[in-house]
């Protein structure tokens, strides 16, 4: 009976190192580029966002995200985006580079010289991450597909997908 006792032990114990998963909170900056949907040739955007996250088990985690945009226009035309959204992420934690899906939900504010606004946008992307200080600074690497749910009478504004890559350091808080 104690061996059983002890084995059950053992086994449960493997078991729950091999389900542990990094529960605490970070910070997510990313730096990148949007790439305008085709129907509004413009030159690519210079894109910042800011994020904080937490993993709700070992496959999903959330995030809030702080954004801006701005495109040039080759006229410096001056179209800028700033926007909050709530990012799920479907991480596989097996790989080595942690790959995940991305989906997500927002608003976001345009502002141009001659018109501003709000509406909603949706994302979905795939990027993965990799341990580049130690065990606790992660690199991460994202493609998006942002579709702006915008209806206003800029040219080519009637909603319109965005792709955005970025790169950016995960940075865990606490230990």
């Amino acid at each position: 009976m104690i061996r059983f006792i002890t084995l059950v032990f053992i086994f449960y114990s493997a078991s729950s190192i091999s389900q542990k998963f990094d529960d605490r909170w970070y910070w997510n900056i990313n730096a990148g580029i949007v790439v305008p949907d085709d129907s509004l040739q413009f030159n690519d955007a210079t894109y910042y966002d800011l994020r904080a996250g937490k993993s709700i088990n070992e496959k999903w985690s959330y995030e809030i995200q702080l954004f801006t945009d701005e495109y040039d226009f080759d006229i410096d035309y001056g179209l800028k985006h700033r926007g909050i959204a709530i990012n799920f992420l479907d991480i596989n934690q097996e790989p080595l580079w942690k790959p995940y899906f991305l989906m997500g939900a927002g608003m976001i504010y345009h502002e141009s010289p001659t018109e501003s606004g709000t509406n909603m946008f949706l994302n979905i992307g795939v990027g993965g991450s990799w341990y580049f200080f130690g065990d606790n600074i992660r690199l991460r690497a994202e493609a998006v597909s942002r579709l702006d749910l915008n209806n206003t009478n800029l040219p080519g504004q009637d909603g319109f997908g965005d792709g955005i890559f970025t790169l950016g350091l995960t940075i865990p808080i606490g230990h």
